[in-house]
């Protein structure tokens, strides 16, 4: 698999994220749908209403190319209905560091400009996003209203105006999630809308 350098960076702050956690709270054997809150609250991972269904197949698809690794504190096992239960433990330091340093980061994805800048070009962009077309909101059912407190344009109608947008956006930031908080959309639907 060739893995991106956003996706390297992310699963090496999952990591940091889920070891802080089990160090803090002493549990061992954690399931997903627990860390899950917290790595959403960190901003981490996309946040959904399934409890974490984002961050489960995030670590299917680790899983299924061989880099798991990646968060060594995270074991697969398949239960009795062959799909996969996700169990987190405590690992040493010198493990994270072993594993994260030995992965072989094939055509890595590297921002031009720093995070600082890019947060400064959504700033400054927030009035464009602003002028994209608006659905009546009161017409919408509440799981999806519930969704637009953390991605207020979600569901919106996709223009032209906006795949421009996106479209720029990525080829300057070569970060998705900070793509989609600029679109404030779901990481989700800019990685489908990318491709």
């Amino acid at each position: 698999m060739i893995i991106s350098h956003e996706e390297f960076q992310k699963a090496r702050r999952i990591s940091r994220a889920i070891q802080e956690y089990l160090e803090q709270t002493g549990s061992h054997g954690v399931r997903s749908t627990d860390v899950y809150p917290l790595l959403a609250r960190k901003g981490l991972i996309q946040k959904d209403r399934h409890n974490g269904v984002h961050f489960r197949n995030y670590l299917k698809r680790l899983h299924k190319s061989g880099m798991l690794n990646l968060i060594p504190q995270c074991k697969a096992n398949k239960n009795k209905s062959k799909s996969y239960e996700w169990r987190f433990y405590s690992v040493p330091d010198s493990k994270i560091i072993s594993n994260v340093e030995s992965v072989n980061v094939d055509n890595p994805i590297v921002p031009d400009i720093t995070e600082a800048e890019i947060d400064d070009l959504i700033l400054k962009t927030k009035s464009h996003i602003d002028k994209l077309p608006k659905i009546d909101t009161s017409i919408l059912p509440p799981q999806i209203l519930e969704l637009r407190k953390n991605y207020p344009r979600a569901y919106e109608k996709w223009t032209e105006r906006e795949y421009d947008i996106m479209n720029r956006a990525f080829v300057k930031f070569k970060n998705i999630y900070k793509v989609a908080e600029l679109l404030r959309r779901q990481p989700s639907v800019v990685r489908k809308k990318l491709k």
